[in-house]
């Protein structure tokens, strides 16, 4: 399959046909054997980076024909480089595009976050069918901007969501559906911290690998020393280039139940995020993500779902055990909870089972503790229980390429388009942003330096605009909700640290009580790089 059109002097099917050649029109199957593939029904797919998972994403369409390859670093991409022999490569993707706009039907892309908008966006603009890395965007903005365009195309889109539409995560969103644990109140999910975080910025400036652009790496965002902590592949906590951890993984959870829920609106969020620290005192870390977070949703009553809280947690926080599981059966290292009128369900981060690894479902004959889609809790109450039998639509791990490949030729949506990928993009970032405001720094109630020359642990770090100071007494009990500190004086007492509730306005796309924050919503590109002007 090409974009180009067929040059000129060749015999065109119809003309064949005239000519009185058609018997000479072999089925190419037969020419080419059980499974053969003629290069004129192949999809030609170009790539931006790929040196790291791109990689990964290029290796699964390998039965296409890929026919252009992009990446700043190419010391780090040589390997995907070798796989491909017949791929003319690139460093800046401006010439790959100028270059082989006529020569690919599809493009993948498997950059930094900073990035994705910027090419989905090119590519739309190019009629070009889409596999794009998940997060969709960067910022809210961003995703409301990919969502419109995206939808108002005809090209074939895909997430970067593998397990997304998998038995164990169908099972999981049926036995969700089936209503055994009555209106869901709550829905927490929870995973690993799975990069370094908290980090302080590097102060040494240092060498970029031979031959690469680091100014273009930075693109849209703000321009930094290059550093070993961003490139290769430890970008994703800085707030410049990535999107932190709940970014990173939210996306493998929320296709589970966001839609079935209707979580497409929060009216208010809130976060938690531990501060770091080192030999020196604490490490500021409010351009980089906390290794440990907490974020909370809040969604009114909508349709027929009652008044709802959905909570995050990584970095080793896990929400309190549900009463009702017994003592022997330990909380599941990262997974999702639903807290129903009628019980609690307990999945795979994934989706399925949590007796099972991830990424897999029960094998015929095997013994399961709970159901395919999860444990239902009290035992008591679900012992005579049944999975319910399956009725959404599937496309299993291996098949997640081939089912966009597929797409793409037929000219039909993917089971994971990429403006559904927005909305569950937009939920989380929500949350980056609220992770954002309360880690930006500001003064607030300090304490004394341990030594010359070094910051006082709690001295600053956390902006005194985006949390709550509430005093206490020293037996723990508040006294003045209303009241708080003045900035930067020591005052003796005891305080207690809460977050800030932002108010969310899903359709003026703001928090409605704080501007702050509202910067994180759609924050500016360097000139050069802003595709708007």
């Amino acid at each position: 399959m090409n974009s180009n059109e067929s040059p000129r002097g060749a015999v065109s099917r119809r003309s064949a046909v005239a000519a009185g050649l058609a018997p000479l029109v072999v089925a190419r199957h037969v020419l080419g054997g059980p499974g053969y593939q003629a290069p004129s029904d192949k999809l030609t797919i170009a790539a931006v980076g790929v040196g790291g998972v791109g990689g990964d994403y290029v290796a699964g369409c390998s039965s296409e024909e890929i026919v252009a390859l992009c990446d700043l670093d190419h010391e780090f991409s040589a390997p995907v480089f070798q796989l491909h022999p017949r791929a003319r490569v690139y460093k800046d993707f401006r010439q790959m595009f100028d270059k082989e706009e006529k020569n690919f039907d599809a493009l993948m892309v498997a950059t930094p976050d900073h990035w994705h908008a910027h090419l989905v966006l090119a590519a739309l603009a190019m009629n070009k069918h889409i596999y794009c890395a998940k997060p969709m965007t960067r910022t809210i903005a961003e995703a409301r901007r990919v969502k419109a365009a995206t939808l108002a195309s005809k090209v074939t889109t895909k997430a970067s969501l593998q397990d997304s539409r998998t038995s164990p995560a169908r099972a999981t969103t049926e036995l969700l559906l089936s209503g055994a644990i009555g209106p869901i109140r709550e829905a927490h999910f929870w995973t690993g911290t799975h990069c370094p975080s908290g980090l302080a910025r590097p102060a040494e400036a240092q060498k970029p690998p031979e031959g690469m652009d680091w100014d273009e790496w930075c693109g849209p965002s703000p321009a930094r020393p290059y550093h070993k902590i961003y490139h290769y592949g430890n970008w994703r906590p800085w707030w410049d280039f990535g999107t932190g951890n709940l970014g990173d993984v939210a996306c493998h959870a929320l296709h589970v139940f966001h839609e079935e829920l209707e979580m497409g609106a929060a009216d208010w969020v809130a976060a938690d995020a531990c501060q770091s620290f080192s030999p020196d005192g604490v490490v500021e870390n409010g351009e980089c993500a906390s290794i440990a977070n907490y974020v909370q949703w809040h969604f009114p009553a909508r349709g027929k779902h009652p008044e709802t809280m959905a909570y995050f947690y990584d970095g080793g926080l896990q929400p309190p055990r549900p009463l009702s599981m017994p003592a022997g059966t330990g909380m599941p290292g990262r997974g999702m909870m639903f807290v129903g009128d009628n019980g609690v369900q307990v999945s795979a981060f994934y989706g399925g089972s949590p007796s099972l690894p991830d990424h897999t479902g029960p094998q015929p004959g095997q013994r399961l503790q709970g159901l395919p889609g999860g444990w239902l809790f009290p035992e008591s109450r679900f012992k005579d229980f049944k999975q319910p039998e399956p009725y959404l639509p599937r496309c299993e791990r291996p098949e997640h390429y081939a089912e966009w490949i597929r797409a793409c030729k037929a000219g039909k949506k993917s089971i994971m388009p990429i403006e559904f990928g927005c909305d569950l993009t937009e939920f989380a970032l929500l949350g980056t942003a609220t992770l954002r405001r309360y880690s930006t720094p500001g003064a607030r109630p300090s304490t004394p330096a341990p030594r010359p020359g070094v910051t006082g642990f709690g001295s600053s770090g956390r902006s005194d605009s985006a949390v709550v100071w509430i005093p206490a007494s020293n037996d723990g009990h508040v006294h003045d909700p209303a009241a708080r500190p003045p900035a930067g004086v020591i005052s003796g007492g005891t305080y207690y640290r809460s977050s800030k509730v932002l108010m969310w306005d899903s359709k003026a796309m703001r928090f409605t009580n704080d501007d702050v924050a509202n910067g994180f919503v759609d924050t500016p590109y360097r000139k050069e790089w802003d595709y708007k002007a």
